[in-house]
């Protein structure tokens, strides 16, 4: 099994960070607690991924498709795309916004599906949730290795704000490394130096290798 050490496990949820709209189970809205909306989510994440690959590729492939039905439907790609890429974002065309977030959303759920199995040695503990004025939330969790006593602990805060009657996440925080901040660093630097254009021609390219990848090793 592998064992992932502090930064690593940091890096996997920072490019997974991610999470994706939710399955039959959660199509009522969520109750006023966001800790229990946060846990149950990654809870029937963590308890699908727990089952394998054992079944075949039909059944790893339906096993996929619902784990990233949850976390499309907990993350709101849109949003942080939006927060990634202020001022930029509103300056492009609806088309243009639009391409953008699809290929976040789909770089997003490759990184998180072909490295999130690999945490799952992680024991994940759920601190109280912080309410704001504005109707936000903050999830502050901490994930400790079950395998290797001597790796740190890793702090995982989720950001949520209200949607209707429902959560979204529209940031993760890592070890007080922001997920927003994190693609705003690379991707303004791209858009100020070399333009809109060259950013989706690089998600492009990122994301056309990770399906490479996935086929290689599915």
């Amino acid at each position: 099994m592998m064992i992932l050490d502090r930064r690593s496990f940091g890096g996997i949820l920072l490019s997974a960070a991610t999470a994706l709209a939710a399955v039959p189970a959660f199509a009522q809205p969520a109750g006023p607690d966001p800790r229990r909306w946060v846990e149950g989510r990654l809870g029937a994440v963590s308890r699908l991924l727990s089952q394998g690959r054992d079944g075949g590729v039909a059944a790893t492939e339906a096993r996929d498709a619902q784990v990233a039905r949850i976390l499309n439907g907990m993350l709101d790609i849109e949003e942080l795309g939006r927060r990634a890429l202020d001022p930029y974002f509103g300056q492009q065309t609806p088309a243009d916004q639009a391409t953008f977030v699809s290929l976040l959303r789909q770089l997003i759920e490759r990184n998180y599906r072909q490295n999130l199995e690999s945490t799952l040695d992680w024991a994940v503990t759920y601190g109280p949730s912080a309410s704001a004025a504005d109707g936000s939330a903050v999830v502050p969790t901490t994930a400790r290795s079950r395998t290797n006593a001597r790796a740190e602990p890793v702090t995982i805060d989720y950001h949520l704000r209200r949607r209707d009657n429902d959560w979204i996440v529209y940031d993760i925080v890592t070890n007080r490394s922001s997920l927003v901040q994190s693609y705003r660093d690379g991707y303004t630097r791209i858009v100020r130096d070399r333009g809109f254009a060259e950013l989706l021609r690089r998600l492009r390219q990122r994301v056309a290798a990770l399906g490479t990848r996935a086929a290689v090793n599915p």
